[in-house]
């Protein structure tokens, strides 16, 4: 091959769609875009086989086959003369190509109908520059990496600042707020999210995000939908480049959940950037047992190259490890049940005098929804949680809460086994402060929490 076909990394990102060209036993020619080919190794490549039933039966009278890819920095066409050796329907090769493929069709509402049936994998029998597509002097380089690509920052004195910051943290708010600033601070990566297990089956929820305007805990996200729901469902890393080539992002992020109690339920936005070209998901995994999903996003084309995948992939079974012992950490420093019956019924909360505005707060009980002021705030075992707080407080005076107290009360129907209580705890003490600011849950030590109130309130319970 006169060109390495390695140096053509960021050819294979999907960036621009490829071409195939295959002719069949007669003679007759046909072309159709692809939208995927994976590198394989140094001798062959994998493409997407989804709906090209031509190009196949082409293929079966004729294995051979010219492949047109383009360089998105330099514009440099490069052909690609193959042979068809096999099809893989499963395997490493085809998960990796179908979980990308699945990611991208979740976004246009896709997902099941553009699917991956198969990947072939063809040997390269040569590799030449189009002369039709000639390029700029800008040209991949030998190593596979494009010219002004961000390299990877991946150091020694990199892991270890996260590592330590993680080693620092006193609780899982500290914990993965710790995590997102230290892949900014330390790796580079502005954009990103930590996504937990939701309270309902097949859903996960937002607890940390960095880089955004809106912060968006809170937020959900169904497993196998997105970047992150595919992730969680297949627990394995995707890759994503060129994302915005069609109008793939939005669709999803504003796809309306399922109607609950015969209205649509609130939801709180995900965070995303308006035009990402680049996102890497990564499971956060501990023995089999999914703690968690990482998403990184750019602006920038091919940002996550393949040692930045493999190296926050190792990473994040450090982080959930991590995540996961400061949750088991947290549950054992809970206050004894004792404590929990002799906490305090001390003075409500001095409202400041600047503070005249009273808050009113509505508990929808048939789909456990809390609006403040007619505009959403929280649902479900957050809502519970706060709802339980506040009636206590109006009833007795009481400021000062246990987390072991929460986990006795039969009412709030937490889990027998691994609640999350923290996680949840985060959950709304972070809406509060986005859209109740004068509610707030303070932290006094290990398992013990205030209510503190900076106005009045009016509640009110309905079916």
């Amino acid at each position: 091959m006169s060109v390495p076909l390695e140096s053509l990394a960021t050819c294979f990102q999907g960036l621009l769609p490829a071409q195939l060209f295959t002719c069949s036993a007669d003679g007759i020619p046909n072309a159709a875009y692809l939208s995927h080919v994976e590198y394989v190794d140094p001798r062959h490549v994998a493409l997407s086989y989804q709906f090209f039933n031509k190009s196949k039966r082409n293929i079966a009278e004729n294995p051979q086959a010219l492949v047109l890819v383009i360089d998105p920095d330099s514009g440099q066409g490069y052909r690609l003369r193959l042979r068809f050796v096999r099809s893989e329907t499963a395997g490493a090769l085809f998960e990796t190509m179908s979980l990308r493929i699945e990611a991208i069709a979740s976004y246009c509402g896709l997902k099941g109908i553009f699917k991956l049936r198969a990947a072939d994998v063809y040997e390269v029998l040569a590799v030449e520059r189009s002369p039709e597509e000639v390029g700029t002097t800008c040209q991949a380089s030998d190593a596979g990496r494009r010219p002004g690509a961000l390299d990877p920052v991946f150091t020694l004195r990199a892991l270890q600042d996260v590592a330590e910051r993680i080693q620092r943290a006193d609780s899982v708010e500290t914990l993965v707020d710790s995590i997102l600033q230290g892949l900014e601070d330390s790796l580079g990566f502005r954009q990103s999210m930590i996504l937990v297990p939701g309270e309902e089956e097949g859903l996960l929820v937002t607890v940390a995000t960095r880089g955004y305007p809106e912060d968006g805990a809170g937020a959900e996200v169904r497993v196998g939908e997105g970047i992150a729901g595919i992730v969680a469902e297949a627990r394995k890393p995707i890759r994503i480049s060129g994302l915005m080539r069609g109008m793939l992002y939005a669709l999803a992020m504003h796809k309306e959940p399922d109607g609950t109690a015969g209205r649509p339920r609130p939801r709180i936005p995900l965070p995303g950037l308006a035009s990402p070209e680049s996102q890497l998901g990564v499971p956060l995994l501990v023995r089999g047992e999914l703690v968690g999903v990482l998403v990184l996003e750019s602006e920038t084309p091919y940002r996550f190259h393949e040692e930045d995948k493999q190296t926050i992939e190792l990473l994040g079974g450090y982080l959930a490890i991590a995540i996961q012992n400061m949750q088991l950490q947290e549950r054992a420093g809970d206050a004894p049940p004792e404590h929990a019956a002799a906490a305090p019924a001390s003075a409500p909360a001095q409202v400041p005098a600047a503070c005249k505005a009273a808050r009113e707060l509505v508990y929808f009980a048939a789909d456990e929804t809390i609006l403040v002021d007619g505009e959403y705030l929280i649902r479900s075992l957050p809502a519970r949680i706060l709802w339980r707080l506040l009636k206590t407080h109006a009833a007795t005076g009481r400021t000062e809460f246990t987390n072991r107290e929460l986990r006795l009360d039969k009412s709030l129907q937490l889990p027998e086994w691994k609640d999350n209580l923290e996680t949840r705890l985060l959950l709304l003490r972070r809406r509060l402060e986005q859209k109740c600011p004068e509610i707030r849950l303070a932290p006094r030590c290990r398992g013990r929490f205030a209510l503190e109130l900076g106005c009045e309130l009016r509640l009110e319970a309905r079916p």
